[in-house]
């Protein structure tokens, strides 16, 4: 008897510890499973999106190659509005400042490339962003902004700084300084097996050191 007493309290404690207990165990089970289920169902999520955008992408860039600007345009709108924070909204960003560009928009073009600085995690792409900025603010003569725009060359795009530094001080009538800035741009571009024609004509025109 005393052995049966023992397990009926052991039952009775049981069930005593499973009302007090039993619903958050169940309710943390659930919110387990939904959690798991949720981060899957997310992930796919993801995965629909990238594809999606992977898609508005190679529409955009074959509607560049056969020249249709109107479907360019519709394309990189559509991946900026929809997927906004794909990788692809970056190039979407470059391609409408391309654009903006070709239409002598350039309030437009610069503030599209800005945001691609300001988003972008690829130093490549911000390097090239940088460098289609400067060449934005040349053209709208804002010659001290495009010069901050410049102010740390790096690598392989180091040779691409200093020769649109030369043409900033060029315009700003610093002919020497131009001439330094060219041939720091000459060294460089031979350093990394770029062109070299058009910066040894700039400083053929400007007289060699």
């Amino acid at each position: 008897m005393d052995a049966y007493r023992t397990e009926e309290e052991q039952v009775e404690a049981l069930k005593k510890w499973w009302s007090e207990n039993g619903k958050s165990i169940v309710a943390g089970i659930i919110i387990g499973i939904v959690g798991i289920f949720g981060w899957r169902g997310w992930n796919n999520h993801q995965l629909v999106q990238a594809e999606s955008a992977s898609i508005l992408y190679e529409q955009m860039i074959a509607a560049s190659r056969n020249d249709d600007n109107e479907n360019m345009k519709i394309y990189a709108d559509r991946i900026v509005s929809e997927y906004d924070k794909s990788s692809y909204a970056v190039f979407a960003h470059l391609m409408l400042a391309r654009l903006a560009t070709e239409e002598n928009q350039l309030d437009t073009a610069e503030s599209e490339l800005r945001l691609v600085i300001k988003t972008t995690q690829t130093p490549e792409v911000e390097h090239i962003a940088r460098l289609r900025l400067a060449r934005i603010l040349i053209a709208a003569e804002k010659l001290e902004e495009a010069k901050q725009q410049l102010s740390k060359p790096s690598g392989k795009f180091a040779a691409r700084y200093e020769e649109l530094r030369g043409d900033i001080l060029l315009q700003q009538g610093d002919a020497e300084g131009a001439r330094e800035a060219y041939q720091k741009a000459l060294v460089n571009a031979i350093a990394v097996g770029d062109s070299q024609s058009i910066l040894e004509m700039k400083l053929d025109d400007l007289g060699r050191s």
